[in-house]
């Protein structure tokens, strides 16, 4: 695609163009909302997704894991932990451990996973929270997902994402290690889910500038 005229995923702005030798990829940067995201050819196919997926190995009995986890939730939905709440954890992986930790708080929660948890339980449900961790730097269409999102959540619930932002300086990203997994396709930024949020009937409440997001529906 060298030389088209490529435009933005989200906002449409026309995006300039560079390829990370490492990883044999080239990638986009938008000058206005700063999602760098990856040329369509390198992406993986669903058999070398699923793969890839099936070798994390994380569990409840990993002290680190449900560290980071414990952190993600401090900062997001428990926040505001008020009667009975409604979750749907999208994107729960292999070892849904995020969402063992929702029932411990006391949540009702409801996994799905594209490859792990295929069932669509969230048909014509709505939900207090929606959360995804390390998730949507897979996605390709993060317009879709946004919207997929603010389908299954009621008027003022929140959306709680977890997910490395890049720093938008390109000699900084080529030497990332985020960028060198594979199946990762967008990078994101604190002011990219800012003009999400305003496409998509959201607004950003909280950012922790690192890696945590916490967005609610308008």
């Amino acid at each position: 695609m060298s030389g088209a005229l490529v435009k933005c995923l989200i906002c449409e702005t026309a995006c300039s163009e560079f390829f990370h030798k490492k990883i044999k990829s080239t990638f986009y940067q938008c000058p206005n909302c700063a999602l760098i995201f990856k040329d369509k050819a390198s992406y993986m196919n669903e058999e070398e997704e699923y793969k890839h997926y099936a070798k994390h190995n994380n569990s409840i009995e990993n002290e680190g894991y449900v560290a980071m986890f414990q952190d993600f939730l401090d900062k997001t939905v428990l926040k505001d932990k008020t009667g009975t709440k409604s979750v749907l954890e999208f994107g729960s992986g292999p070892g849904p451990v995020l969402s063992e930790l929702l029932k411990r708080e006391g949540f009702e929660v409801d996994i799905y996973d594209k490859f792990f948890s295929p069932k669509k339980v969230y048909k014509d449900k709505l939900y207090d929270y929606v959360t995804s961790t390390e998730v949507i730097e897979h996605i390709s269409d993060p317009v879709f997902i946004m919207n997929f999102f603010n389908t299954h959540l009621k008027v003022g619930g929140y959306l709680a994402l977890m997910t490395q932002f890049h720093n938008n300086k390109v000699e900084d990203f080529l030497s990332w290690w985020y960028c060198r997994d594979l199946s990762h396709i967008s990078f994101f930024m604190p002011q990219t889910f800012e003009v999400l949020a305003a496409r998509c009937g959201f607004e950003v409440v909280y950012s922790d500038d690192i890696k945590v997001i916490l967005l609610r529906k308008n």
